[in-house]
């Protein structure tokens, strides 16, 4: 029989694996028109990383795409820019502005890129937010 503590950590662990962000399986984008585009996506603070090597230069591959919620506070005065925000680990996380991808995916959705919990690349989703 289970001690209590191991039936508290088994439903922690349960708990968990449920709230967990979501991926997207595989590790192949799926064939399909934007297919191309998303295989050649790379990380936009490249720049500021020169010595990356040719396959750290991605965004990373569809098994790295967090499904979750965004929102976005317009600029103003203080902060002309945009500010972009996912929601993480229940909280609103701001995405480093170093990491938004200038273009919008070409089906309009948004995309998370993370890998070893940090963001990676985020592609912003194209009309209204």
């Amino acid at each position: 029989m289970l001690s209590r503590a191991a039936m508290r950590a088994a439903a922690v662990v349960a708990l968990w694996l449920a709230c967990a962000p979501p991926s997207l399986a595989g590790g192949e984008w799926p064939d399909g028109p934007y297919k191309s585009w998303f295989q050649n996506l790379e990380r936009p603070d490249n720049d500021l990383n020169p010595h990356r090597d040719a396959r750290s230069r991605s965004c990373c591959g569809v098994a790295d795409v967090v499904k979750t919620r965004f929102k976005v506070e317009n600029g103003d005065v203080r902060h002309p820019e945009d500010r972009w925000y996912a929601w993480l680990d229940n909280d609103w996380v701001l995405i480093p502005p170093e990491k938004i991808v200038q273009d919008h995916a070409p089906n309009g959705e948004a995309y998370l890129f993370m890998l070893a919990n940090t963001i990676q690349c985020f592609v912003r989703p194209k009309g209204d937010f």
